[in-house]
C-alpha cells in the first residue's frame, strides 16, 4: 500500500471500491473474509473488518448471515441537473463504462413542439439522433437528440455515435460550445415499447426530461426529450437560500 494521510482501512476501501467501479469486482461477488484478507494484505483483522464496514454502510458492499460479504447492486446514477453534462461525461465522472445502441441517424422535419423550441418552422430540416444509453452494458434511457440541420452539415457522418460524445463532435468540428440549458423533469409510466427497450414493465415508472441546450452565445442549438429508468436515476439538485424580505 503506498503512504497516504488515509487510514489503512479507507485506503483499502477505496482500492475495492476503484475495483468495483472499474468492473473487476461486479455486483453478486462474494469477497474474502475478514481472515483471508488480513492474511494476504498483511493488516490486522479488525483493520479488514473496517474496511468492509466501511464499505457496507455506504451500500456497496452487502452482508448476508452465514454467507459472507458481497459486491452490492451499483447505487443509482445520479444525474445532477445544476450541471450540464453530456450522457457519456457524467457516466465518466461517476466512475461507469457508457455506451450507446444507435436507433436513428436521420436528416428529418420539425415537429411542432421541436420547431417552437429552436425557433425554426414546423418541418424545417434537423437531425435527429436517438439512442438507447447504457451504463456499465444496463439499459437506463432512450434519448432523442435533435438539432438544426444547418449548424452542422455532415455531423452525422463523421462519428461513431453508439460510442463517441455528441458535444465533443459539436465543440471540435463546428465551435458549439454547450453553455446553459433549461430542463424540465416529469414522472411518468412506460408504455410498453420504453418498457421493452429498458428491461423494464409496462407502466413501471419513468422519468421524462426535456431539455433545450443553449450556445455560448445564448442561442438554443439542441432540443432533447429522454426517458430514464425510474429505479436507475436519482435527480439532483444544489439549492441556495434565496434573497427575501421579512414583512
Amino acid at each position: 500500500m503506498s503512504e497516504t494521510s488515509q487510514p489503512i482501512y479507507r485506503q483499502i476501501a477505496s482500492s475495492l471500491e476503484a475495483d468495483i467501479a472499474s468492473g473487476k469486482l461486479r455486483e453478486g461477488d462474494k469477497l474474502p473474509s475478514e481472515r483471508a484478507m488480513a492474511e494476504a494484505l498483511g493488516i490486522s483483522r479488525m483493520t479488514a473488518r473496517q474496511a468492509l464496514h466501511h464499505l457496507t454502510t455506504k451500500g456497496i458492499l452487502v452482508t448476508r448471515t452465514g454467507q459472507g460479504t458481497f459486491v452490492g447492486q451499483k447505487p443509482a446514477i445520479q444525474q445532477k441537473l445544476s450541471t450540464l453534462t453530456g450522457f457519456t461525461e457524467e457516466m465518466g465522472l461517476q466512475g461507469r463504462r457508457s455506451s450507446s445502441v444507435v436507433v436513428e441517424s436521420s436528416i428529418a422535419q420539425a415537429d411542432t413542439s421541436c420547431a417552437a423550441a429552436l425557433n425554426m418552422t414546423m418541418g424545417s430540416k434537423i437531425l435527429r439522433l436517438v439512442r438507447v444509453r447504457l451504463a456499465d452494458d444496463m439499459p437506463v434511457a432512450i434519448e432523442t437528440t435533435e438539432l438544426p440541420a444547418h449548424i452542422a452539415p455532415g455531423l452525422l457522418d463523421m462519428a461513431d455515435f453508439a460510442h463517441e460524445s455528441l458535444y465533443t463532435i459539436l465543440r471540435s468540428h463546428f465551435g458549439i460550445n454547450p453553455t446553459s440549458a433549461e430542463q424540465t423533469l416529469e414522472a411518468a409510466l412506460a408504455a410498453p415499447g420504453i418498457g421493452r427497450t429498458l428491461g423494464i414493465a409496462e407502466n413501471d415508472p419513468v422519468l421524462r426530461l426535456t431539455r433545450l441546450t443553449l450556445d455560448s452565445r445564448g442561442n438554443p442549438f439542441e432540443y432533447v426529450r429522454s426517458v430514464y429508468r425510474g429505479d436507475s436515476f436519482v435527480m439532483k439538485v444544489d439549492l441556495t437560500l434565496g434573497a427575501f424580505r421579512y414583512q
